[in-house]
C-alpha cells in the first residue's frame, strides 16, 4: 500500500500556504514528497502518510537526516507536525536537489568515462560516509536514491531506510531495500542485515554499472533481482569494459565481496583507494579511439564551396551528389586538397519516383533512364544494376561509396531489405576488384521514415535487419514530417535512434547520421560517429522520392546561431538582434561578421552574401562538432545537456519566434532524450 498521494498533496498546500507552486517528486510506500517554491526559495517537502507510516522507521529518517552534513548528502532544513481534520501529519523539509536521478541517466544510455565513474563513486562514497559516521546507514540505496547535478555531482536522497547500527531492527517482509541493489546478507536476512558495511557493497554494485553500463544482478523479474546479489557471482568488470584500470575495478570488485568481512573495513581505506585510482586515471586519461567528425553534403552546383572553403572547414568527409554531373571530379578533387575523403552518394531513391518527376540530372545518369524500380526479379538482376552504379561512381575513384538506396516509407520493409541486399552486392562486387585503384570503402545505407525508429516493433525489424549483415559503416538518413531546416523534435524517434546507436556500437560499426540539421548535434552525444548535412531542405531532412513536379515556394534564408542551437531564418535573427538582449544572438564566424557588415538588417540578400551566410552556418556547426568531439564519450552527454539548458535560458531572454519550425519546443525533448 503507498501514500495517499492526493491528499498529501493538499496537505502540502495547508504545510505552505504561501508557496507559488508545489510539484510533486516521488511517491513511496508511506511518504510523497514534493517540490515547494514560494518565488525566493526552493525547497523538498517530504509529508508521512499516517495511515500507512511506521513510526519507528519515520524516527530514524529525521534522526538520520539531521545529524548528516555533507555537500553529497542531502540537508536537513527543518521538520514538524501538522494537524488537518484531527489527523497528525509529520512533514520533514530538506534542500531542494536540481538535477536527475543517476537511475534515469543510466537507462537514458548515458556514458561514463572511467574518470567520470570513479569522481562519481567518490562523491557516493564520501557522502555514505558522513552517513556512517553518525553510527547510521542508509539501507537503501539505489541509482534512483542518488541525484546527479547539472555539474555532476551525485547526491544521496531518500534517507527512509536509515537506522542506527546499534538498534533492533524492523523488517519489513521479506527484507528492506529494492532488487538488484542489495547486499547478500540483506537478501538472507541475516544478523548483519544492514549496516554499512552492506551499504559499501551496494556502492560498488552501483559503482560496477556505471563503469561497465551493465547490471551487476538482473533478473526476469523481481524475486530474481531479489535473491542475485546472494546466488550470482557478476563477471569481471575488465571482462566488459577494457578500459577501466585495474586499480579501479579492484576497488569495486572488493566493494562487492559476498562476504561483509573481505569489503573495506575502514571507510578511510577505502577513499584512500579510490583516491589513488582517480590519480592514476588523471594522470593517463583513456582516450577515446573513435574520434566525431561533422561531414559536409556538397549537393551538386554550389559555388560557396570553392575558393578554398574546403580547406577552411576541414570537414571529415565530403559527400559529392554524383548528379553535380562534370563538376563532381572538381569537387572530388576539392575534397582531397581539404584532407577530406570523398564520398560519392549515387541519390538512387529516385529510382521509385514516376519519371515525370525524377530529376534531369538524375535520367542523364547510366542507370537513371532505366523503367521505375519496383523491385528485382531476382540476383543476377540485382548484381548487374548494383554494377552500373557502382561503375559510374568509380569513374571518379573516391574514397568511399555510399551503396544504393531506397527510401522506405512507413511498413515498407521490402525496400530495407532492397537497400541491404544493394550493399551486400556492392561489397562482394569490391572483393572481386583486383586493381587496389578501383576500390573504395562502403557506407550500407538505410533511407527510413521515422516511424521505423518511433515505433518499436517497427524498430526491432530494423535493428534485427541492420544486425543481420557485416557492414563497414552505416549511413542512415531518415524522413520526418517537420520543417526542413528544424531540429529533430519527436521524443519517440530519438529514444529509437539511441537505441539504434547503442546496438551498432555494441557492433563495431560506425554510424554516420544524413541531412539531420542541427539534431546532428545531438546524434552525436548519443553515439553517432559522424553527423553530415549540408545547407539546402533536402539536404537536412531526407526527402522520400518526389512524387510530383510541385515545389514550395523560395526557400527562407537560414543563419545557425549555436547559442541557439537552431537554424532561424534571417528575418528572425534580425529582430533578435535588435533587442535588448541581442548579445545573446551574436555570431562570430568570420563569414557571418562580414555579411552582417555589408548587410545588417539582413534584408534582400545578394548572392555573394548568401555565399557567407551558407559559410557561416557549416563553420558554426563544425566548431560546436569540434568542441563535443574534444571531449570523452561520457561526457558528452553532460555537454550537450549544458547546451541544452543555455540555449533555453537565452530564448527566454529573446522575443518570440516568427514561425513553429523555429520554436525552442525541441529543447525539451532533447533534454528529455538526454537523460
Amino acid at each position: 500500500m503507498s501514500a495517499d498521494r492526493n491528499l498529501l498533496e493538499l496537505i502540502a498546500s495547508e504545510i505552505r500556504p504561501d508557496a507559488t507552486e508545489i510539484r510533486h517528486l516521488g511517491t513511496g510506500g508511506f511518504a510523497c514528497t514534493f517540490r515547494v517554491s514560494d518565488g525566493s526559495d526552493v525547497c523538498a517537502l517530504k509529508i508521512i502518510d499516517p495511515s500507512v507510516a511506521e513510526l519507528e522507521r519515520v524516527d530514524r529518517e529525521l534522526a538520520a537526516i539531521q545529524r548528516v552534513d555533507n555537500s553529497h548528502v542531502v540537508k536537513f532544513r527543518n521538520s514538524g507536525t501538522h494537524t488537518s481534520a484531527g489527523v497528525n501529519y509529520l512533514w520533514i523539509e530538506m534542500d531542494y536537489i536540481e538535477g536527475h536521478s543517476l537511475g534515469s541517466a543510466l537507462s537514458g544510455g548515458q556514458v561514463f568515462t572511467p574518470l567520470e565513474a570513479a569522481q562519481v563513486i567518490r562523491q557516493l562514497v564520501e557522502g555514505a560516509s558522513a552517513i556512517w559516521g553518525q553510527k547510521t546507514a542508509h539501507r537503501d540505496l539505489s541509482p534512483n536514491n542518488i541525484i546527479l547535478r547539472p555539474n555532476g555531482d551525485a547526491v544521496i536522497v531518500d534517507m527512509g531506510m536509515a537506522r542506527h547500527v546499534d538498534d533492533d531492527t524492523i523488517t519489513i517482509l521479506p527484507t528492506p531495500g529494492t532488487p538488484g541493489w542489495m547486499s547478500p546478507e540483506q537478501v538472507s536476512s541475516s544478523p548483519t542485515h544492514g549496516d554499512w558495511r552492506s551499504d559499501q557493497f551496494v556502492l560498488g554494485a552501483i559503482g560496477y554499472r556505471i563503469l561497465t553500463g551493465v547490471r551487476p544482478f538482473d533478473g526476469a523479474n523481481a524475486m530474481e533481482r531479489w535473491v542475485a546479489p546472494a546466488t550470482h557471482d557478476p563477471r569481471p568488470i575488465r571482462s566488459i569494459e577494457p578500459s577501466v584500470p585495474s586499480a579501479m575495478a579492484e576497488v569495486v570488485e572488493r566493494m562487492m565481496s559476498k562476504q561483509p568481512f573481505r569489503r573495506y573495513l575502514k571507510a578511510t581505506d577505502l577513499l584512500a583507494d579510490i583516491d589513488r585510482a582517480i590519480a592514476a586515471l588523471q594522470f593517463n586519461t583513456v582516450v577515446d579511439d573513435r574520434p566525431q567528425r561533422f561531414g559536409v553534403h556538397i549537393g551538386q552546383l554550389k559555388s560557396w564551396a570553392e575558393d578554398g572553403f574546403l580547406s577552411d572547414l576541414s570537414p571529415g568527409g565530403v559527400i559529392i551528389d554524383i548528379r553535380a554531373g562534370n563538376r563532381v571530379a572538381e569537387f572530388v578533387d576539392s575534397a582531397r586538397a581539404a584532407g577530406a575523403g570523398a564520398v560519392l552518394d549515387p541519390a538512387t531513391y529516385f529510382v521509385r519516383s514516376p519519371q515525370a518527376v525524377q530529376p534531369d540530372a538524375f535520367k542523364a545518369l547510366p542507370y537513371g533512364d532505366q523503367p521505375v524500380l519496383t523491385g528485382f526479379s531476382d540476383e543476377p538482376a540485382r548484381r548487374a544494376w548494383c554494377k552500373s552504379v557502382l561503375d559510374e561512381q568509380m569513374t571518379f575513384a573516391p574514397e568511399t561509396v555510399i551503396s544504393p538506396y531506397f527510401y522506405a516509407g512507413e511498413g515498407e520493409q521490402s525496400w530495407i531489405s532492397e537497400s541491404l541486399a544493394c550493399a551486400r552486392v556492392y561489397g562482394e562486387l569490391m572483393d572481386e576488384e583486383t586493381d587496389p585503384d578501383a576500390r573504395a570503402s562502403i557506407w550500407t545505407t538505410v533511407a527510413v521514415h521515422s516511424a521505423w525508429l518511433s515505433n518499436s516493433a517497427a524498430r526491432e525489424t530494423l535493428l534485427n535487419a541492420l544486425t543481420g549483415q557485416s557492414m563497414q559503416a552505416l549511413y542512415i538518413l531518415v524522413h520526418t514530417p517537420q520543417p526542413s531546416f528544424g531540429p529533430l523534435a519527436d521524443l519517440d524517434v530519438l529514444r529509437g535512434m539511441r537505441e539504434l546507436l547503442e546496438v551498432l556500437r555494441e557492433a563495431g560499426i560506425p554510424v554516420i547520421v544524413g541531412k539531420r540539421a542541427s539534431s546532428g548535434l545531438l546524434l552525436l552525444a548519443l553515439g553517432a560517429d559522424v553527423w553530415s548535412c549540408g545547407v539546402s531542405s533536402n539536404q537536412m531532412n531526407m526527402a522520400p522520392h518526389p512524387e510530383t513536379k510541385e515545389r514550395g515556394g523560395p526557400a527562407a534564408d537560414r543563419m545557425f546561431v549555436p547559442t541557439l542551437l537552431n537554424l532561424i531564418t534571417v528575418s528572425t535573427y534580425a529582430l533578435m538582434a535588435q533587442s535588448a538582449n541581442a548579445h545573446l544572438v551574436s555570431i562570430d564566424t568570420a563569414p557571418g561578421l562580414e555579411l552582417l557588415l555589408q548587410n545588417p538588417t539582413l534584408e534582400n540578400l545578394t548572392s555573394g552574401q548568401r555565399v557567407l551566410l551558407l559559410r557561416h552556418n557549416l563553420l558554426a556547426q563544425k566548431s560546436k562538432v569540434d568542441e563535443l568531439a574534444a571531449r570523452p564519450s561520457g561526457q558528452r552527454v553532460a555537454l550537450v545537456r549544458r547546451w541544452v539548458e543555455e540555449a533555453q535560458a537565452a530564448y527566454t531572454a529573446l522575443p518570440p519566434v516568427r514561425s513553429a519550425g523555429e520554436s525552442s519546443g525541441f529543447l525539451r525533448v532533447w533534454a528529455e532524450a538526454l537523460i
